[in-house]
């Protein structure tokens, strides 16, 4: 039976990937499983706001999007970034192509208030990605998503599980370059949704965690069997279990580096 995956590549992964992981998507491919991507581009959009002396702004660990911060993530995440990516995926022998939510309207948001035009996913066209995995390519989208008025910068991690949601993958992964998820001062072996929710009310989750909290909690309401948070750089990396407390239907796997 097929299954499908969906990975989360954090912006600057690839970089320093664990060229494994290569050997281990393409072992998924021929297992006839379905593959694709979401990824971020945070440090490559900083870099170019910085360039071009715009302010980097954040709340809650989502990224303030002035007309020219958008512009960046245009140019940067839907441009240099994208490219890249699939390019090294190509280059490994794994048949990537590149979409924004933009194309076929594929992903559509409404407008978040405060954060300039940043949005939140309201609806996914699944077609487009269904049609190119089922024919044995890897949709790599990146999170700029259709409003109602133009562009929208989406957080990625939360468009992650938006999109994994509504193409009801089988597995979800966070690919990043952090070491985990902490609590209590301490890498945590096991952990649950309610403990990660105590963790960003107390503020010991901050920063670039928040969304990716959020993401496993909300992924593990929304149903999906497996989902992990892996250290790019070690494809071995050991784990950190979030259970879910009201039934055992759903087993979080979070790895950490």
């Amino acid at each position: 039976m097929t299954k499908r995956k969906l990975i989360k590549l954090g912006g600057s992964v690839l970089e320093q990937l664990d060229p494994r992981y290569y050997e281990e998507w393409s072992e998924w491919l021929k297992a006839n499983n379905e593959l694709i991507f979401m990824h971020g581009g945070g440090p490559a959009l900083s870099a170019y706001c910085q360039q071009l002396q715009i302010e980097s702004v954040f709340e809650q660990g989502v990224r303030v999007t002035t007309d020219d911060v958008l512009l960046g993530a245009e140019r940067v995440l839907g441009g240099e970034v994208q490219s890249k990516i699939v390019y090294q995926l190509n280059q490994q022998a794994l048949p990537a192509v590149g979409l924004t939510g933009i194309d076929g309207a594929s992903i559509r948001g409404e407008r978040q208030p405060d954060v300039g035009a940043v949005g939140h996913v309201a609806h996914v066209e699944e077609k487009l990605f269904q049609t190119l995995m089922q024919t044995g390519f890897i949709p790599v989208v990146t999170s700029l998503i259709t409003g109602s008025e133009g562009t929208l910068n989406c957080n990625g991690d939360t468009c992650a599980v938006a999109l994994a949601t509504a193409l009801q993958v089988d597995e979800f992964e966070l690919l990043t370059d952090v070491t985990g998820i902490k609590l209590n001062g301490r890498m945590q072996s096991e952990v649950t949704v309610s403990d990660l929710e105590a963790g960003l009310a107390s503020n010991e989750i901050n920063g670039g965690m928040i969304p990716k909290s959020m993401a496993v909690i909300e992924a593990a309401k929304q149903g999906i069997k497996h989902v992990r948070i892996r250290f790019g750089q070690e494809v071995t990396s050991p784990g950190t279990q979030v259970k879910e407390e009201n039934n055992e239907r759903i087993t979080t796997d979070v790895s950490a580096s």
